[in-house]
């Protein structure tokens, strides 16, 4: 999502809130996990959802306050964070896979793939679509990437 800062004479100031999902999620510990972000333009406000681990200690919360205060502070940007309580599971997973439009949506297109294009045609949409996100997957995530630049370096190493 995109967040609009502030309007100057030159034009308008827009800010990536992916890309401030991306700064939180690098700064917090191993065991907590940024929810969401929003910005509030016009108070210079971001605000951090952060989902709290089964072990949390009331110290390591305000150290992570204190360490988003100190990052953003020179920006002029205020941050207000928000404590989670679910785990990062149970809120990708709140309703069962029958209850999800996606869901339908395949079963609907694919009983209509087969009967327009029958086996041989559904297993190379199936395959098509596999190849697909796995490129996806490799080149857009950060996972892809790091996977990507291990087997690089390995073959580089293999060779010499």
């Amino acid at each position: 999502m995109i967040f609009l800062w502030t309007i100057t004479k030159n034009g308008k100031i827009w800010l990536d809130g992916e890309a401030f999902r991306q700064i939180v999620t690098k700064r917090l510990p191993a065991d907590f996990y940024c929810q969401e972000v929003s910005f509030v333009g016009d108070q210079n406000l971001l605000n951090i959802y952060v989902t709290l681990p089964d072990n949390d200690d009331p110290q390591t919360r305000l150290a992570i306050i204190d360490k988003f205060e100190e990052f953003f502070s020179p920006m002029g940007i205020a941050v207000h964070v928000h404590w989670i309580r679910k785990a990062p599971e149970e809120l990708r997973d709140a309703l069962p896979l029958w209850k999800k439009p996606l869901c339908w949506a395949a079963a609907g297109g694919g009983a209509a793939g087969l009967a327009n294009l029958g086996l041989k045609g559904i297993a190379w949409v199936v395959g098509a679509t596999v190849c697909s996100y796995i490129i996806g997957w490799l080149a857009v995530t950060e996972d892809g990437n790091k996977l990507i630049e291990k087997l690089l370096s390995d073959i580089k190493d293999f060779r010499r």
